[in-house]
C-alpha cells in the first residue's frame, strides 16, 4: 500500500501541471487584440442527452441565431466559462445573462453590430454535443459521466472564427488510465456527475484560452 501511494505521489510530480490532453485547440495565426469578451448561452439543440426554457445561441454566417430549448445546461456552462475567464483578471467579461439584452436584435442585425451593442471585441459560443450522466454514485458507478462540448471565439469586428477548443471525454478510473492522475485528483478522486465533469472541462479549456495559457503557472 505504501509503495502504491509513493508511486501515486511521484506520478503527480512527474506529470506537467499544464497537461490538458483532453482539450484540443485550433488557433488562427492572427488572433486580434481584444480586451472585452461576451459569452453567449451554449447551443444544445443537437444534444439528445441534455435534459425550463433557456436561449441557446450559435453563429450562422454574419448573424447570430438563437432558439429556446428545454434545458438550462447551455446557460450554466456558459456562465461557468465566463466566470472562469474573469478569474484571471485579464479580460472584461460580459456574462450570458447580461448578453441576453441583445436578444431582440439576434438574427436581425450583423454580428458586428451585436458586438458593438455589447461593447465587446470578441464573442464566445459553445456547442454541447454530449452530456451523459453517470449511473451510480460517487464511489461506484455502473456508467461514468461523459461530456463533449466545443467553444468557438468569433472576432465580432470581422466575423471570423479565430480560436476553437473541444473537450471530449468520458471519465476513467485511475486504474484504467494512470496518466489521468491530475484530473482524478482534481475531481476529488470520485466518480463525478456530468455537471461536475463538465466544470473540469471548462477549467481546462480556459487554461488554453488566448492570453491565459500557462498564466496559472506564473
Amino acid at each position: 500500500m505504501k509503495r502504491y501511494l509513493m508511486l501515486l505521489l511521484l506520478s503527480i510530480f512527474l506529470i506537467p501541471a499544464c497537461t490538458t490532453k483532453e482539450v484540443n485547440v485550433k488557433t488562427s495565426a492572427d488572433i486580434p487584440q481584444f480586451r472585452r469578451v461576451a459569452v453567449l448561452p451554449f447551443n444544445v439543440s443537437n444534444c439528445q442527452s441534455c435534459g425550463d426554457s433557456f436561449p441557446t445561441c450559435r453563429p450562422q454566417g454574419d448573424r447570430i441565431v438563437c432558439d429556446k430549448v428545454n434545458s438550462n445546461i447551455g446557460y450554466e456552462l456558459a456562465l461557468s466559462l465566463a466566470r472562469e475567464i474573469a478569474i484571471y483578471g485579464k479580460y472584461q467579461v460580459v456574462e450570458p445573462q447580461a448578453a441576453a439584452r441583445v436578444m431582440p436584435y439576434i438574427g436581425q442585425v450583423p454580428m458586428k453590430e451585436i458586438g458593438q451593442r455589447l461593447g465587446v471585441d470578441v464573442l464566445l459560443f459553445g456547442n454541447i454535443k454530449r452530456f451523459q450522466e453517470r449511473i451510480g454514485g460517487p464511489m461506484t458507478a455502473k456508467r461514468p459521466a461523459s461530456v463533449y462540448f466545443e467553444v468557438s471565439m468569433i472576432d465580432a469586428r470581422s466575423g471570423r472564427k479565430v480560436w476553437y477548443a473541444v473537450f471530449d471525454r468520458t471519465q476513467k478510473s485511475l486504474s484504467d488510465d494512470i496518466t489521468n492522475i491530475r484530473n482524478f485528483v482534481r475531481g476529488g478522486g470520485k466518480w463525478l456527475t456530468a455537471r461536475e465533469f463538465a466544470e473540469i472541462g471548462i477549467a481546462e479549456t480556459v487554461e488554453q484560452f488566448p492570453g491565459l495559457k500557462n498564466a496559472g503557472d506564473l
